[in-house]
């Protein structure tokens, strides 16, 4: 009985933790306490015996799930353990001023439509409105997005 009662207290401890630091490991283990003690069910007090042991721990499972997510996440304790605040990031800045639009450089790659440009010896993403332009030739910047620029070959 005590080697049940172990293996279900383990599998306990193991989901416990599993919700708390993800990636299946601890879950998985737990779950093979699970059928260890079912199994010393089975064996020690026959199919009843280990019917009640594999209901019972998956109930004790359930609720501790429940607790964890319900009610632990709701104290100071518990707001530790769980994600609650926001991500904040950054995106690229803007390729260049409005002042750019008009200028005139040389591609740099191959834009079919997509490639690099350069204007006053500074490299810029843009995006061709007459498709393919070879490396090497004359382009002038026609307007800009939020992240490129808009060319067309000269």
């Amino acid at each position: 009985m005590s080697a049940i009662l172990g293996f279900v207290l383990a599998a306990l401890v193991l989901v416990f933790f599993e919700v708390i630091l993800p990636g299946g490991i601890l879950g998985g283990l737990g779950a093979l306490c699970i059928l260890v003690a079912t199994w010393f069910g089975f064996d020690t007090y026959g199919l009843l015996g280990g019917l009640t042991v594999l209901l019972g721990s998956l109930l004790g499972v359930g609720c501790l799930v429940f607790v964890e997510f319900k009610l632990l996440a709701r104290t100071p304790l518990g707001q530790r353990f769980f994600l609650n605040a926001a991500v904040h990031g950054h995106t690229r800045a803007a390729p260049a001023s409005d002042s750019i639009i008009g200028r005139e450089g040389t591609a740099v790659t191959r834009l079919s439509p997509s490639g690099m440009i350069e204007i006053d010896s500074k490299q810029f993403e843009a995006y061709s409105q007459d498709g393919y332009i070879e490396r090497g030739h004359k382009v002038a910047v026609v307007s800009k997005d939020n992240f490129k620029l808009i060319i067309k070959k000269l």
